[in-house]
């Protein structure tokens, strides 16, 4: 893909994402609503999802957001990702590649994709605003 974003905002979106997964992740598993794989155990394929899948989806997701456009072109972009987020989800649940537990249904996830989009753009303009500031002390 062509790189809309500088490096660091590439590293701050890779390190975010993987906060928030990890800490989603170990909230979850306390709760057994849903994981990857084999239930209970990090393996190669679950560590294949959380360091390569999550951090190169928000990646994409960031590059192209259309930042110069309308605000509704930004909340249906959202959106798209959201239902393409939650598809890809309702895919990996047929293949057998993730498992839900105690409760936990597609429908939940759907409503917190948008939520955690909006957290990953914030980063992003906190990481610009830290840089801003700190390129105004260097001067």
């Amino acid at each position: 893909m062509k790189k809309k974003l500088k490096l660091i905002d590439m590293y701050a979106t890779i390190i975010t994402s993987l906060l928030i997964q990890t800490k989603v992740d170990r909230w979850t598993d306390r709760m057994d609503w849903y994981g990857f794989f084999d239930r209970w155990y990090v393996d190669a394929p679950t560590m294949l999802v959380s360091i390569g899948l999550y951090p190169a989806a928000a990646l994409i997701m960031l590059n192209f957001y259309p930042y110069d456009k309308s605000k509704w072109l930004a909340a249906g972009y959202i959106l798209i990702w959201s239902i393409a987020s939650t598809f890809f989800e309702w895919t990996f649940l047929r293949k057998g590649y993730m498992y839900y537990g105690n409760g936990y249904q597609l429908i939940y996830s759907a409503f917190t994709y948008p939520f955690l989009y909006l957290i990953l753009f914030g980063n992003l303009k906190l990481v610009g605003t830290i840089l801003k500031i700190s390129g105004e002390r260097e001067k």
